[in-house]
């Protein structure tokens, strides 16, 4: 073992694999950040966690191999958890994702192999670096010396670093620079001083005009019931031109009226409850920067205008489904602070897994509604969200006799990606039926809205926008969904829906469209839209938003201290 041990020794320490080894490298680190530019920047990282080793530990060899495996482990997580999630790696993951059992114990029980895989890879690292390690040599150089070698090459890093003036710092960790997002992200470390992204853009408007906390509730005894349904991971068909759908389905994504109605979303392939989060509460996720997947965390208790919370003020029961357990990402106790007054998650409906079809979901929302008309006479808000259409898209979830054996794309994965969201649609359609034939005595509104597309159809995106980064665009295709609204027995006005709307414009659009429950916040949210053509985050005017956002903070309505 000792003899194996002082060979391996030899072969690292000879500067000809080493040499290749730093070649690998650099084409590596282009393909995980997908440009050049960075790669500077990432090489003096590297050298930097090398020169942090040598001071550590004195090993020269050891020290560059180890810090060339740490960037390279670090910028496979990252791509993995984009491929997945839409967000590259952040270094607040560790804590908001990494402490979050119900979040783990999802990703564990959806991605198996995939964990089986990392750790697998981690250990041939680890073993690697220990014979890195017991073969290397101490170097004699002087405690000073190292220092001193480890203080240049941290200004490297500072110098070399070549962010974009003006740049959205979200921008980032959207368009798949998987390779340089975690180290980029350690420049986010004020975080945990409380400062929230968003206050700081506020910090110098002045309000004009001033919003307040009131509410008009209509006549309560025409209140209808309402169901908000989000489905999962869905967008139109029609925006790929590369599959071929039954008639049927394409027509499941219509309103009433006939129509596809487009949603820019915020988030790709994952981060749900971002796009959920913008819908209850009228806000842009994208206005918290690269604190956007983390707004559940950070805002509970701290939006008091909200949708479900102007419901229940106006005598609704409010009732919140969701297939995950209420902690996780804090998705329930973020939605209780909303104004949910009932949360009713996986651990409450104990599904056989997570991967069971939406009909059971929409069974659990027919069972409240019957028991809630034979005793409660209070109009009801039940915002529900599916999950069979979610990934992964490596195993077979539909059943061969459920649907037709024609494919659906040739893809395997986009197949079986298309096929669950037939099943989802074929549930939500038994659902609207149900409703209609019995709207309740005020009437129903349902609406269904797709919260991201899935990361099945990615490589269409790519192979529509050659040459061009589509995630970094939040007014891309890649962010484009649909939202669809039939009433029962209740009068719709379309006119409200009338161009694509951004997500955080959708609640606002509602109210106004069915004559629903209103307050100062969503009427101004309504001229807002009105004013900026659709377009929330990114509003030709955006300094309409700003001053609409000092108002809610000067109300009291958002509390961003």
């Amino acid at each position: 073992m000792k003899y194996a041990i002082e060979q391996a020794g030899r072969v690292l320490r000879h500067p000809l694999p080493i040499s290749l080894a730093f070649l690998t490298l650099l084409q590596a680190l282009h393909y995980f950040d997908t440009r050049w530019r960075f790669v500077p920047f990432l090489v003096a990282v590297t050298l930097a966690i090398a020169a942090l080793l040598f001071l550590l530990s004195r090993r020269p060899t050891f020290s560059l191999w180890a810090a060339g495996l740490t960037v390279l482990l670090i910028a496979a997580m990252s791509e993995v958890k984009f491929r997945l999630k839409g967000f590259s790696l952040h270094v607040f993951d560790f804590a908001f994702t990494g402490l979050d059992r119900s979040a783990l114990s999802f990703l564990v029980g959806s991605y198996f192999n995939l964990l089986i895989a990392g750790l697998a890879a981690l250990a041939a690292a680890f073993v690697f670096l220990v014979v890195a390690f017991r073969s290397d040599r101490r170097s004699a150089r002087s405690f000073v010396v190292r220092a001193c070698l480890f203080v240049i090459a941290a200004v490297g890093v500072v110098a070399l670093y070549p962010q974009k003036n003006g740049e959205p710092d979200y921008v980032h960790y959207i368009s798949g620079y998987d390779a340089s997002s975690f180290f980029v992200s350690i420049g986010d470390l004020e975080f945990p001083l409380g400062r929230i992204v968003l206050a700081g853009r506020l910090e110098n408007v002045e309000a004009e005009g001033k919003l307040s906390d009131d509410i008009s509730c209509g006549v309560a005894a025409s209140q209808p019931d309402l169901f908000l349904v989000l489905s999962e991971s869905q967008t139109s068909p029609s925006y790929f031109p590369q599959v071929t759908v039954p008639e049927w389905m394409s027509a499941s994504f219509q309103s009433q009226d006939g129509r596809v109605h487009p949603m820019q979303v915020e988030t790709f392939g994952g981060g749900t409850w971002v796009t959920n989060f913008s819908v209850m509460t009228g806000l842009s996720g994208a206005d918290f920067g690269w604190q956007s997947p983390y707004v559940t965390q950070i805002l509970e208790g701290r939006v008091k205008a909200s949708l479900p919370s102007l419901m229940a003020r106006c005598g609704y029961r409010t009732i919140a489904v969701m297939p995950m357990q209420a902690s996780f990402v804090n998705e329930g106790p973020f939605l209780t602070s909303i104004g949910f007054q009932e949360i009713v998650d996986f651990d409450a409906m104990k599904p056989e897994s997570h991967f069971v079809r939406d009909r059971f979901y929409f069974d659990v929302v027919e069972r409240i509604v019957r028991e809630h008309r034979e005793k409660d006479r209070r109009p009801l808000f039940i915002a529900m969200q599916t999950l069979f259409p979610h990934g992964p898209y490596d195993m077979t979830l539909v059943p061969q006799d459920a649907l037709p054996d024609k494919a659906f794309a040739p893809d395997a994965q986009v197949d079986e990606y298309l096929r669950r969201v037939a099943l989802s649609k074929q549930d939500l359609q038994d659902f609207r039926r149900e409703r209609e034939r019995m709207p309740g005595p005020n009437g129903t509104i349902v609406l269904d809205f797709g919260d991201h597309q899935a990361v099945a159809t990615k490589d269409y995106l790519a192979a529509g926008t050659p040459g061009n980064n589509v995630f970094s665009d939040l007014g891309s295709i890649a962010y484009k969904t649909y939202y669809t609204v039939h009433g029962y027995g209740r009068d719709i006005d379309m006119r409200p829906f009338a161009i694509p709307l951004d997500v955080g414009f959708l609640a606002a659009s509602l109210i106004e469209a069915a004559g629903l429950p209103t307050s100062p916040t969503f009427e101004a949210l309504a001229r807002l839209r009105d004013a900026c053509e659709g377009r929330y985050h990114a509003c030709p005017d955006r300094a309409l938003v700003d001053q609409h956002l000092r108002q809610r903070q000067d109300a009291g309505l958002l509390n961003l201290d």
